[in-house]
């Protein structure tokens, strides 16, 4: 719950309908494959030693709404996940992608948050 796993957006007015090009939706497409078993999580080594951490789950969860174009509320989650129990525990064992029942490339979600965290101004 703290990443914030869900649209955060501004009604829209007229249709009501946010419209995203296909290569905006490609940008955050593999995210959208879970199904929060949070086998990522259960396999992961660095939850296991501290269970502060916001785990793989999560973070695959936030990766879904951070990088998709019609929501508005990347930053915070971005402060959320830049913590000392956010991205930075992780340390790519890839365990979860080998975990994951959907075959989403969770390491690869974790390290383009932590890269947009590192380079945001």
């Amino acid at each position: 719950r703290s990443v914030q796993p869900y649209l955060v957006a501004a009604p829209v007015e007229g249709s009501g309908e946010r419209i995203q090009s296909q290569e905006q939706r490609d940008r955050f497409d593999d995210t959208t494959k879970c199904i929060l078993c949070a086998a990522c999580t259960t396999s992961c080594p660095s939850f296991w030693a501290e269970p502060e951490y916001v785990g793989p789950a999560a973070i695959v969860n936030a990766h879904r709404f951070i990088f998709d174009s019609r929501d508005e509320n990347a930053e915070a989650r971005l402060d959320i996940l830049s913590d000392e129990d956010g991205v930075w525990r992780c340390r790519t064992t890839f365990n979860c992608v080998e975990a994951c029942p959907r075959g989403i490339n969770i390491t690869k979600a974790i390290l383009e948050v932590s890269s947009a965290i590192s380079t945001r101004e």
